[in-house]
Parts: structure tokens; sequence; C-alpha cells
């Protein structure tokens, strides 16, 4: 009920931010219209008599000012739609699951609350609700600490291939829910366990998240594989599957917040929707980019670098 308070609240506000940012845009506006005005004006008979240079720069910096308020103007209207975006979102996730947790505590009130095993299923029904709404705030957290101006990436030598099995564990018990194989490979000419410079739990969530997001999109009886290879100085991370792709469009969107290929899956399924934008956020802290290569109906190849810590250099 709080966090059901917490959003009307947000609503409110984000109404009187929205009546303010419209004010403040068509007072913007208006300026505008009438700084062309006078620049329609004087770019008529009145600029062919005038000759004086002072007067044309003086024309040409209210264009440039028109200019600039146009391109103001703009980014506050997309920093305000994205805002709102975020906001719907974020309520429909939220939601969700505490409407269906509602349903569950209304009905064992209304039930014969001696009955162990309705309880238990009911009870067992909220708790899974729960743990989705805990997963959904604590992804959003990550990313506004990845976001704070006083957050630092830690970067420390790490064995990528420790990180790569600890994960590969970690979801094992997903992957055979949903009837995918997992496997990883080190490519012949690294040794066994290739070092690497990076903040340790944030690279593993950044793996956990790849592995969990193709393992969510792959199809029955299917396969997950980490591959790791030698780039110069860098070693790549490839997670790659036979899943069901990402089309061309949704490949520019899948790091946006709450933006999922296929939505009606993916909310039916669990998930957060912001695995990617933490695993864009993280890499970017250790100034790498995140690449991916799909097609549909034969897969998706996640991929990334990491600077490499040659073994004499460590010993």
């Amino acid at each position: 009920m709080a966090i059901l308070v917490g959003l009307v609240m947000e609503y409110v506000s984000s109404m009187l931010i929205e009546w303010s940012v419209n004010k403040f845009v068509y007072n913007r506006v208006q300026m505008l219209s009438e700084a062309i005005t006078k620049v329609k004006e004087s770019s008529g008979a009145e600029l062919q008599t005038i000759a004086s240079a002072k007067n044309k720069d003086e024309n040409v910096d209210l264009v440039q000012w028109a200019n600039q308020q146009v391109e103001s103007i703009q980014k506050m209207h997309a920093k305000d739609n994205f805002r709102k975006e975020f906001i719907g979102n974020l309520a429909h996730e939220l939601k969700t699951p505490l409407f269906n947790i509602q349903g569950f505590v209304l009905t064992l009130l209304e039930s014969d609350l001696e009955n162990k095993e309705l309880n238990r299923k009911f009870l067992s029904k909220a708790a899974k609700n729960i743990s989705r709404m805990a997963e959904l705030l604590e992804d959003l957290d990550t990313i506004a600490r990845l976001e704070s101006s006083s957050f630092e990436m830690r970067l420390e030598p790490h064995s990528i291939t420790s990180m790569v099995r600890d994960s590969l564990e970690s979801v094992e018990v997903k992957a055979q829910q949903h009837g995918i194989s997992l496997s990883h490979s080190i490519e012949s000419d690294i040794e066994d366990e290739p070092m690497v410079l990076c903040g340790g739990s944030q690279m593993r969530q950044v793996l956990v998240n790849l592995m969990g997001n193709s393992i969510h999109y792959g199809k029955p009886e299917g396969s997950t594989h980490v591959a790791l290879s030698i780039k110069g100085q860098f070693v790549e991370v490839a997670i790659e599957d036979d899943g069901i792709g990402i089309s061309e469009e949704d490949q520019a969107r899948i790091y946006e917040r709450f933006y999922r290929v296929d939505r009606s899956r993916s909310r039916n399924s669990g998930g957060s929707g912001l695995g990617l934008a933490i695993v864009k956020h993280i890499l970017e802290a250790h100034g790498q980019e995140i690449q991916v290569a799909s097609k549909i109906g034969e897969g998706t190849r996640f991929s990334f670098h990491l600077q490499r810590i040659p073994a004499v250099e460590i010993a």
C-alpha cells in the first residue's frame, strides 16, 4: 500500500512538473517567435538599405540565439517524455506483482485458514511476487548507484575464467528449468586462468545478467555458450545462444530501461527489464562497450572486452 501511495504522489508531482515545463516552454516559444519576426522584418527592405556590418552581425547573433532556443526546447521535451515514460513503466512493473500479492492475501483471508496446503500454496505465490518486486527495486538501486557522481569503479586483477564458472553455477537452476544447456570454452593460446582488470562483483553481475537474458530468450532444448578469446591486449568475453534472436529495430533499444523484445513473454516469466541497462552502465564504467549481433530465429551474441593482465606482470 505504501508503494501505491508513493506512485500516486509521484504521479501528482509529475503533473505539476509537466505544467511548469509547458509554461516555461510556452514563454520560450513566445520569445522565439518575437525574435524570428524581428529577423524577418530586418531581412526585408530595411536590410537592403542598411549596409552596416554591425547590424548584420546582430542579425546573425539573433538567428544563432533563436536556433539555440529551439534546440533547448527540444531537449526539454525529450527529457520530459523520457521521465513520463519511465514513471509509467515503473508503475506498471510494480503494479502487477503488487496486485497479485493483494489477491493471494485476500484469498487466504476469505478461505479456511486451517487448510495448511492451501495456505502454503498461496503464500508461495505471494512470496514469488515479493521476490520479483525486490529484484526490481534492487536493480533500480543498482542503476542509481552507477549513475551517481560519487560512484567509483574499483578495478583489480580477477580471473575471468573463475568468474565465468561462478556465474554459470548461479544460473544453472534457471537453465535447467528452461531446458537450456550451458557450456564455456577458452581459446587454446590463453592460459588456464587469464587475469583481467575489472570490478569483481560488478563483472559477475554483467555475466549473470547476460547469461540470464540468453536463457530467458532461448529455445527449449537450446544452448548458451560463453567463449573467451584474446584480442590484442584484451580478453573478449562472448555469450552466444541459439534462441529466438533480436530484430535490428529492437537491437537499437534493448539497453533502454524496461524495454522488452517480447513484452508478454518477459513479463509473465519475471525479470525486472533492467538487466541490459545495468550491463551497459557497468561496462561503460570500465571504459568498454557492449556489442550485439543477432538474427531472428538463429540466436544472439553479446560480447565485450576487458583489459588483460599478462601472467608475467602478476608474477
